[in-house]
């Protein structure tokens, strides 16, 4: 069995001109689940974690550990929404 040590982090609203992204970490879970996990969110599909919004362009940046999810206008967006996939390394 894989070890259950990734977990998604959303990183919600992020904009240039103001403060306050709403930030959530998901339950550890094994890099394969978390991968999936992540993509069912920016589909729509795990909306108690991340709502996706209406209208939005979705880019995957790497080899499938971060989403990208750009509302508005591609070069001058309202907002931002970014999930990543995280290995925990150490808790405290």
């Amino acid at each position: 069995m894989s070890e259950r040590n990734h977990v998604v982090v959303a990183e919600i609203g992020l904009t240039k001109n103001r403060y306050g992204a709403e930030i959530r970490t998901s339950e550890s879970m094994s890099a394969e689940e978390a991968r999936e996990f992540a993509l069912k969110a920016v589909r729509g599909d795990n909306p108690e974690f991340y709502q996706r919004p209406k209208n939005v362009v979705v880019l995957r940046v790497g080899a499938a550990d971060q989403y990208l999810i750009v509302e508005g206008h591609r070069l001058s967006p309202d907002s931002l929404s970014r999930l990543t996939i995280a290995q925990v390394v150490d808790t405290v």
